[in-house]
């Protein structure tokens, strides 16, 4: 963590006016080859990791600061969303891979099934695949939301997982994030084919991400943290690193 407090420190201020971590919420935008997941989560709610290998997967990681039980003890509610290109490289069908990628989910109580963001033009056809329901650890019941959507030969799924005993505080946020849930193409794809290239072009948009950041402008800024981002994106576990600490500074 050294090398990130090195070269962020006296970059903070103006980072945090670019990001505006004040707000009482964030719209997030995660985006895997050809395709982008736009949502809205309330400021409480932080990334805590982003990976990606650059070819076939990629992932990330959003939890809260401790929510407390009536007993004093802590819980942290955790959301993941998971990126996954077909093994076979064809198309995927949206409820057979539903179903496969339950193995992802503790689900064993359905509670609820439910679609979102409709299809035009399309009778019954919608964009997601939802359930939520619980398991059990040991004497907890955790609440769980399981969310898979496709779209051509890549496949997305979200989890989201909180213990019963304080799922009443997160929610409204649960069904804000849900409300919101977006997916689109993305407007200006990678079309890298050669991984020589593609290591390339991320340590590129790193490099360019840190002469950004060196000017101190707020626009600048803006611009190095999408940078950043797309280099994560193209296998930069420096870049992602960097993206996620930047994005959390200040708390």
């Amino acid at each position: 963590m050294s090398f990130f407090r090195m070269v962020t420190g006296c970059f903070i201020i103006c980072i945090l006016a670019s990001v505006n971590l004040n707000a009482e919420s964030n719209r997030w935008r995660s985006c895997f080859r050809t395709n982008c997941l736009s949502f809205v989560l309330p400021s409480q709610w932080y990334l805590t990791e982003r990976r990606s290998n650059g070819l076939t997967t990629k992932f990330d990681h959003f939890k809260t600061s401790p929510l407390k039980e009536e007993s004093g003890r802590e819980i942290i509610p955790a959301l993941v969303v998971l990126f996954k290109e077909s093994e076979n490289k064809l198309p995927l069908h949206p409820i057979l891979f539903h179903a496969e990628s339950r193995r992802f989910s503790l689900i064993t109580n359905i509670r609820k099934s439910f679609s979102l963001q409709k299809i035009p033009n399309i009778d019954n056809g919608y964009k997601f695949l939802g359930m939520s329901g619980t398991f059990k650890d040991k004497e907890d019941t955790i609440v769980q939301h399981y969310i898979t959507a496709t779209e051509e030969e890549f496949g997305f799924t979200i989890l989201i997982t909180c213990y019963e005993s304080v799922y009443p505080q997160i929610e409204k946020d649960i069904n804000l994030f849900l409300e919101s849930l977006t997916w689109g193409n993305r407007p200006m794809p990678w079309k890298v084919q050669d991984l020589e290239v593609q290591v390339s072009k991320a340590k590129e948009l790193e490099t360019s991400a840190l002469n950004r950041l060196k000017t101190k402008k707020s626009e600048e800024i803006t611009i190095a943290l999408e940078e950043l981002s797309d280099s994560c994106e193209l296998g930069s576990v420096t870049s992602c690193e960097m993206f996620t600490v930047l994005m959390n500074l200040g708390r």
